[in-house]
This record gives C-alpha cells, structure tokens and sequence, in this order.
C-alpha cells in the first residue's frame, strides 16, 4: 500500500513540476520539484565555513568567539557562521526567502546553520558545547510590527523553529523590536551600531535569568544586531549568549 501511495506522489510531483516548473534562484535553470528551488549544480557551490573567525578583528577563533581583547562593549560571546554570504546561490537563496516569500528555501538554509553548530565541539569553560545536551534556548532577530505585517512573517523566526525542531532545541520568543529603523544593508560602520540603539527589548513577564542563549539570524557583517539584541539578553539576566547566522557578509 506505502508503494502505492509513493508513486501517486511522484506522479503529482511530475504534474506540478509540468504545470508550475519552478527556476532555480540563482541560475535559473529549471528544477524538478524535488530539488526544491536550487539546482543540483548550484547547491554544489555553496561553501561552508570551515574555520570560525572573531567577529571584530577577523583572526582565527575557535566557535567564532570574539577574543579577549575583541570583547569590550559585546554582550555575544561570539558568532558562529554556516556559508559565505558571496560564495554560489547563498545570497540569492537568502534574498528570496526574505523577500519573494519562497519559505521552502528555510529548509536547506536551516540545515547549513546545524551542521555549523553540529561541527562546534570545542570546550568552553572545561564543557563540551553541544547545545542538544545542555540548557541552551534558540530564539532569533526580532522584525518590528509593521515590518511583519507587511511581510507577513519573520524569516529568522522560521529559521530559528526549524532548527530547533530538527536539533530538538527548544526555541522561545525572546524579544521584541520597538523602533523601525533603516535597514542595516544600507548603512555601514557605526551607522549601524547607531541605527539600532535602543531598538530591541526583552518581551514583558520573560525570564531568562542565568540561561544559556542562541540568537539566529540570516546575515552578519559587523555583528551589530545581534550585539545589541545581546545587550537586552544580557541586562535581563541570560549567562551566555551566541549569535548563529546563515552567513558571513
């Protein structure tokens, strides 16, 4: 009977696949449906990071841990990365699952971020860091109300759930974005540190204190928004907190 009903799937696949082909996002050649919406020879290029580096100065880090010397005015202990943000169809797969609502692309996107954390198995404090064994909670990079609404969902917090149902983590709703504030591709430098200040809180009635802390989101460049969602954390009482992102801008 299982047979049965794999093969009326196939034959619905193929029907879907006649009547809406889907394109590949980055090179736009035609794909089957279950290749979802990247090609076999695009997905080939993307490459992930081998080698973590600290967010500030760019030099090997183990975990992507800020150095000591790296760390005044960062409330992260550091930024782990999966991919690289210029490298195959990353950006495009980023770029549509933002903002043409392709949702299926948080999948493959989801599965890049847990093999970074799967591969972070060095000691922190005498303790292997595996999230999976420890008290660790994932949450993810707020949107502000009427950018949601206009959206209609927050790509990080899809992200954030898919990971935590595969690495049975569990994810809560952390925070909270008061402000709208330009977008962070737009500016550079201290621009953005400026552009968010004070844009981010702890949502009411949450208690987090001496918790162990996740932020996901999609790309990273000066750490900026996820230091200052840190900060919140950090003022709120969390112990540790870590920033996951698909990629290194």
């Amino acid at each position: 009977m299982s047979n049965f009903k794999f093969s009326i799937n196939e034959i619905k696949l193929l029907i879907l696949d006649f009547l809406f082909p889907k394109y590949c996002v980055n090179c736009g050649s035609e794909v089957l449906s279950t290749d979802g919406w990247v090609c076999f020879e695009c997905t080939q290029k993307i490459v992930p990071v081998v080698s973590q580096i600290c967010p500030e100065c760019e030099k090997l880090s183990p975990m992507g841990e800020y150095h000591s010397n790296c760390r005044k005015g960062k409330s992260l202990k550091g930024i782990i990365c999966s991919t690289y943000f210029h490298e195959g169809p990353v950006r495009e797969m980023i770029h549509n699952l933002k903002y043409n609502g392709v949702s299926e692309l948080a999948a493959p996107l989801a599965r890049l971020m847990e093999r970074a954390l799967e591969k972070s198995e060095i000691r922190i404090l005498n303790d292997k860091f595996d999230v999976r064994n420890s008290d660790f909670v994932i949450t993810y990079v707020p949107m502000h109300n009427s950018r949601k609404a206009t959206r209609g969902y927050n790509h990080a917090e899809i992200l954030a759930r898919e990971i935590g149902q595969k690495l049975n983590i569990k994810v809560e709703d952390l925070l909270i974005k008061k402000s709208k504030t330009r977008r962070q591709a737009e500016l550079s430098g201290n621009a953005r540190r400026k552009n968010l200040s004070g844009a981010f809180a702890v949502k009411p009635d949450i208690c987090i204190k001496n918790c162990k802390i996740i932020i996901v989101d999609d790309v990273t460049t000066t750490g900026s928004t996820l230091n200052e969602c840190a900060k919140v954390l950090k003022t709120a009482g969390a112990k540790e907190i870590w920033g996951l992102v698909i990629a290194r801008g």
